[in-house]
């Protein structure tokens, strides 16, 4: 009896640490699989963060999504923030590092090249598209990676919100840029506005940010990271031309965001960057079918008055 309590004492006393590995195991493979995709590259997150066309709620997604393959030290945190990280996206890299999962992609990418060329990427065609246009300044290859996004994923609104953006701003076509914003709008993704927004009144102190105009909300994004506007589309009262305002500033078409709040009225001032009319009547069509539910033919014949 003695010999064989002992021999049961010692195969637990074995149990117990294989138990604790193949949990530990266990654990691993379910915080891999709670990830659905490539993890996030430093520098492809830097380019997203530079590029100013997605806002911080869809790349804080995609790192909650997909992970990160790099740990965030204190030099990552200060690369990620000078490049316009705010505290939700450093939060986001915070807690999904997925080292293992990245080295082991990148290791198998690198040998499947040298032997066999890889399909197009979806991820990968934006990151190409953000470097042609922010690092070559060539947004006409920016354009065609992007297109070719498109035609792998027509699902995805990322490819078709960063088409508008280089559209209307790398290739000076506002046509074909809203129309790609409406495929994006469409697919749950943003339009998106390079703007100054008034931070005194009369335009005397200003920042530069992007506007994001989506299915449910608006938002604001200084570059700086200063400033930060967020409102659900059902608070906006109307938007219209600031007429005194370019009185003191004509160089740009002012338009004015009123929100009412209950009986609070709150204002705020944007101009675009590019300082064109028509690009003011394009926030306009978006945040009209934005709050109305209306789809764009509704919205074509609407303009200001």
């Amino acid at each position: 009896m003695n010999g064989l309590s002992f021999t049961a004492t010692r195969e637990k006393g074995f149990l117990k640490p294989v138990l604790a590995l193949c949990l530990i195991f266990v654990i691993s493979l379910s915080s891999l699989a709670q990830y659905r995709g490539a993890p996030v590259k430093k520098d492809r997150l830097i380019k997203a963060l530079r590029s100013k066309q997605l806002q911080t709620r869809d790349i804080v997604t995609v790192i909650n999504t997909n992970g990160v393959d790099f740990f965030l030290t204190d030099e990552t945190r200060n690369l990620l923030i000078a490049a316009g990280a705010r505290p939700e996206v450093i939060r986001a890299v915070a807690g999904n590092p997925r080292l293992g999962g990245g080295a082991t992609t990148a290791k198998n990418r690198k040998v499947n090249r040298a032997t066999k060329p890889l399909a197009p990427n979806y991820d990968d065609l934006l990151d190409e598209a953000m470097f042609s246009y922010k690092d070559r300044k060539n947004p006409q290859g920016a354009a065609q990676f992007l297109e070719t996004a498109v035609r792998l994923n027509p699902k995805k609104p990322e490819a078709y919100q960063m088409l508008g953006f280089v559209n209307l701003y790398g290739l000076n076509n506002p046509a074909t840029a809203e129309k790609m914003m409406r495929e994006s709008f469409n697919n749950g993704g943003s339009a998106v506005f390079r703007v100054y927004h008034d931070d005194s009144g009369g335009f005397n102190a200003r920042c530069t940010g992007s506007l994001y105009i989506s299915e449910d909300t608006l938002r604001f994004e200084s570059d700086d990271n200063r400033h930060t506007f967020e409102t659900s589309v059902t608070s906006i009262d109307r938007i219209k031309l600031d007429t005194e305002s370019n009185r003191a500033w004509k160089k740009h078409t002012i338009f004015k965001i009123l929100l009412k709040f209950g009986k609070e009225d709150i204002k705020f001032r944007f101009a675009p960057v590019s300082g064109k009319q028509t690009e003011s009547e394009m926030v306009e069509r978006f945040v009209y079918v934005s709050k109305n539910k209306y789809n764009f033919a509704g919205a074509n014949a609407f303009s200001y008055r």
